[in-house]
């Protein structure tokens, strides 16, 4: 065991590794103060050391093992998103969640990963000139696309959409290609405008915020204010408390108003540096397969971070996306670890 450690270190990036270790344990601190009884908190430690296990584990694997996973994950996923329509199981009108064993499991969150890997396998093959495996990978871009709007979860097939948009651009696709489908992603964003209410009160609500109820970011930035530089200490705050999901889609306003600016702004020099790295490591790589999906995977990771930080700081209408890593959520943390051991696995040195 230990000298399968010992592999496994020597050949991992011990540096983007430890920056995920710092905020995951970033996260571990704020879930402490958001829970005087301690219960979110014990449940952050367990995901948390789960997620590190299982990063650990597929970090391991060679990139042909890594594919068979992803083709075995995203069949299984595709599967429980169908499940969900035909289910009764809702959390604020929506159908995102499965229930198992008192658990909730959102299999949109997991389903990314494991088709940003296959999407980056199948790119490169059409790279080749192989046409077939580009029309077997649209078909499921737009199958799994119109599972999770069917949910409905605008702000997640916003992320999966343009995560692989980030693939075809780097994969060099015609130009003809790419305006189709960003022309695609932009119908889909009026379209769910007008059908979903939810969708609609949230973005009138950030363009007139007098035609709305503005409560949730309201207090949200009151967190920033009265946070200032240095914040009031953790477990010290009184805005978090009367943010609802403060604990997932506002955890960023709770670390503004109890460890400050400054703090705030470390964790986004984290998440920066966590991608500017793994993108320059793109120039070590030749082959197409491994620079597409580091590519997508990061972009994932950086869109994701993004949408929660603009959506906490009043930048983007609220979009309901965890922060990775740092949010409390079992769904949230077990699949950033799935898609950061796809990276440092990407990413080893090889012998």
């Amino acid at each position: 065991m230990s000298k399968y450690l010992s592999n496994w270190w020597n050949e991992i990036d011990k540096f983007n590794f430890l920056i995920i270790i710092t905020i995951v344990t970033i996260g571990i601190i704020l879930s402490i103060s958001i829970n005087t009884e301690f219960s979110f908190f014990n449940k952050h430690i367990l995901y948390a050391s789960l997620a590190i296990v299982i990063m650990i584990l597929i970090s391991s694997l060679n990139e042909k093992i890594i594919r068979r996973l992803s083709l075995l994950g995203l069949i299984f996923f595709i599967i429980m998103l169908i499940s969900i329509l035909f289910l009764d199981y809702e959390i604020k009108g929506s159908k995102r969640w499965l229930k198992f064993f008192g658990l909730s499991i959102q299999p949109s969150e997991f389903i990314k990963p494991f088709f940003l890997i296959l999407s980056a396998w199948f790119l490169s093959k059409g790279i080749q000139g192989k046409k077939i495996y580009l029309n077997i990978l649209f078909l499921f871009f737009f199958l799994v696309a119109g599972l999770i709007i069917l949910q409905p979860d605008f702000g997640m097939t916003f992320l999966f959409a343009a995560s692989f948009f980030c693939q075809l651009f780097i994969a060099g696709l015609s130009i003809s290609l790419v305006i189709i489908f960003f022309a695609i992603l932009i119908i889909l964003s009026i379209t769910c405008y007008f059908i979903f209410d939810h969708v609609q009160k949230r973005i009138n609500a950030f363009f007139d915020p007098t035609t709305a109820d503005t409560y949730q970011i309201d207090l949200s930035l009151q967190a920033f204010k009265s946070g200032g530089l240095l914040g009031k200490g953790p477990a010290h705050g009184i805005i978090k408390d009367k943010i609802p999901d403060a604990n997932t889609d506002f955890i960023f306003a709770v670390a503004g108003e109890e460890l400050g600016f400054i703090f705030c702004s470390l964790i986004i020099l984290l998440i920066i540096i966590l991608i500017a790295r793994f993108l320059l490591q793109l120039l070590k790589f030749k082959e197409p397969y491994i620079i597409i999906a580091i590519v997508g995977l990061i972009s994932s990771y950086g869109l994701q971070s993004l949408i929660n930080i603009f959506s906490a700081l009043g930048v983007i209408p609220t979009k309901g996306m965890t922060l990775p890593f740092i949010s409390y959520g079992g769904s949230s943390m077990i699949s950033s670890a799935i898609l950061f051991g796809f990276l440092l696995s990407l990413t080893k040195q090889k012998k």
